[in-house]
């Protein structure tokens, strides 16, 4: 997902007056800019102390409106959790996908993970963090994205074999292992907050899945 600047969120207002937007653009322009509040202000404030109200006021819409587009705030924040998770992480396979050999695909998915989490910390902190809120329903979401994530590590892993045919396949829970430490190193950049982190957590993050696509033929010898 790319990262929303105000320029972004200014062309999503709707225009004052009479336009000729159908209801489904206008219903889709409200319901992007609370995607945006609800990641927001859930980042900024934590999912249990934001409001409906808190939303509804960055969005620039109306209660009404919200409610036409969700049930509740769980409903909300756990749409903006799957659609930021979603498109993250296809965005992040497709960085790769453009590269000419899996290491420079690892690179590339890597630089584009740390530098979006970067650009976005507040969001990616309400994904991160205050899913746990949510109880179950939050497990539920978290598990789906750890599966996504491990999936294109599956995938990676699969290349890597095409290229060394001699290589094994990674022990199982290596996917999983892989994932659960990304969001560990992405997770502390956030909390320090500075360029070093950042810096860091990028080249941690190339270890630690190169560390699972070829370090366990080290391990096996």
């Amino acid at each position: 997902m790319p990262h929303v600047t105000e320029q972004d969120r200014a062309t999503r207002k709707l225009p004052k007056g009479p336009h000729n937007l159908s209801r489904d653009e206008v219903a889709g322009t409200q319901r992007a800019r609370l995607i945006d509040a609800v990641l927001e202000n859930t980042g900024e404030r934590g999912y249990v102390a934001t409001t409906i109200g808190h939303i509804t006021a960055t969005a620039g819409v109306s209660r009404t409106s919200f409610y036409e587009q969700f049930d509740g705030k769980q409903d909300a924040f756990l749409a903006a959790y799957r659609e930021i998770t979603t498109e993250f992480i296809a965005q992040g396979a497709a960085a790769g996908a453009e590269a000419a050999t899996p290491l420079d695909a690892v690179a590339a998915c890597c630089d584009f993970l740390v530098d979006y989490v970067h650009r976005r910390p507040t969001a990616v902190r309400a994904v991160l963090l205050e899913i746990y809120a949510l109880g179950d329903a939050g497990l539920e979401a978290r598990e789906n994205t750890l599966r996504a994530g491990e999936a294109v590590f599956v995938r990676t892993a699969k290349w890597v074999r095409t290229t060394d045919p001699a290589l094994p396949p990674p022990p199982p829970f290596t996917a999983r292992t892989v994932v659960a430490a990304t969001i560990e190193l992405i997770t502390q950049a956030i909390w320090n907050g500075t360029e070093d982190a950042y810096g860091q957590a990028r080249e941690a993050v190339r270890y630690t899945w190169l560390l699972g696509l070829f370090g366990h033929r080290s391990v096996d010898a």
